[in-house]
């Protein structure tokens, strides 16, 4: 309510009358702005205009943007407190080649949804890809929106690859848009055109912040035809989990070796058949290195492809670091650490496995110093 508040006393304070672009994070990047924008307009009727580029949104600012003969206002808002608890998978099918469903899923507030999606057009000829909320009661809902897309893409893995690193930029900074849906009323959210044998990837965060619930849809249909009728979704697998970050500690002692499992998967499609890796679940991994001895160590950390070929987003000590394409059994050395004698140091690192990538990853902490060049001391 607090929320809502604020957005009406904003609405009397700027342009009444002008479209309103309720956003958060802080900062909030031009892209997301420019993304955000566009839909607004286009809810309003006003397709095919062009947006300038945008420079960042700070904390609590608000500014007018014109476009062509219309103005928007672009007003920052407090995030919402809560987070998505549920996980929604759209793979199954992954090929598509005619119009049809592919997910339809109503939550309600305090149950948020985290959707990964991941599509390939096998038909000969164009395919649209849509996502779209909707509100089916007779009251007004207020949803917060964060999602992100790569594509049209003939490589799957970097699809999915993109998809995330643009999603996890948002998701750091909780990064979103506020969208009003009037009672009855549905909102497309994108729309993308899949050439033949091309993927489209995306991640979708939706949290009801006010009213009783919403509908999300994702479907595939030819140009020019119509949407699908409901009987022909087919729902891919929902998790109902307490948190979509799994938290992980772990020791470390100087000069020996240390080995863990990033993103082994346990998810499934909806045909039953598990995918490559737990696709949407953020793990973060704290890691405490010790130095209980009288010389200075160093500590390497490398990722190793275990799984298949993969690329990956790891966030660690809050920086980011973009995997290149990794295939069976290559490795990548993620950084290096120094240990004086009695030291200790805690280092955090953060990754969600990409769709269309083959988890898990191997992650190994190791003595670069020692003779056999695995971390194990001779």
């Amino acid at each position: 309510m607090r929320l809502l508040g604020l957005l009406l006393l904003l609405g009397l304070a700027w342009g009444q009358g002008a479209p309103e672009v309720w956003l958060t994070g802080d900062p909030i990047p031009s892209s997301f702005i420019q993304q955000a924008a566009q839909r607004v307009l286009v809810w309003n009727g006003l397709s095919g205009l062009n947006i300038p580029a945008q420079p960042p949104l700070e904390l609590e600012q608000q500014r007018t943007l014109a476009v062509g003969a219309t103005t928007l206002t672009l007003s920052q808002v407090p995030a919402p407190n809560s987070h998505a608890t549920q996980l929604l998978l759209s793979n199954d099918p992954e090929n598509i080649s005619a119009t049809r469903g592919l997910f339809h899923y109503q939550f309600g507030a305090n149950a948020g949804i985290r959707l990964v999606y991941h599509h390939k057009n096998t038909a000969s000829t164009p395919l649209e890809l849509h996502l779209r909320l909707s509100n089916p009661s007779q009251e007004e809902v207020w949803v917060w929106v964060s999602d992100a897309w790569a594509g049209p893409v003939a490589d799957e893995i970097y699809a999915g690859h993109i998809a995330t690193k643009r999603w996890l930029e948002l998701y750091w900074g909780r990064v979103g848009q506020l969208v009003e849906l009037l009672p009855g009323s549905q909102l497309e959210l994108s729309q993308v055109v899949m050439g033949s044998k091309q993927v489209v990837s995306g991640l979708l965060e939706a949290i009801v912040t006010q009213g009783p619930s919403a509908v999300l849809d994702v479907y595939a249909k030819a140009p020019g035809e119509d949407e699908p009728p409901l009987e022909t979704y087919s729902n891919g697998p929902v998790y109902r989990l307490g948190s979509l970050e799994t938290r992980v500690q772990r020791s470390y002692t100087a000069g020996s070796s240390l080995q863990l499992s990033l993103g082994e998967g346990t998810f499934q499609a909806g045909n039953g058949k598990k995918i490559r890796g737990s696709w949407g679940q953020l793990y973060t991994y704290t890691l405490e290195l010790n130095n209980p001895s009288k010389v200075v160590h160093s500590v390497g950390l490398q990722l190793t492809a275990d799984g298949g070929a993969a690329r990956g987003m790891v966030w660690l000590e809050g920086q980011p670091i973009e995997l290149p394409l990794l295939r069976p059994g290559d490795s990548f050395k993620l950084g290096q650490f120094t240990l004086p004698p009695g030291a200790q140091q805690t280092v955090t690192l953060s990754t969600l496995p990409a769709s269309g990538s083959n988890y898990p990853l191997r992650l190994l902490l190791f003595d670069p110093n020692a003779s056999d060049g695995t971390g194990s001391t001779p």
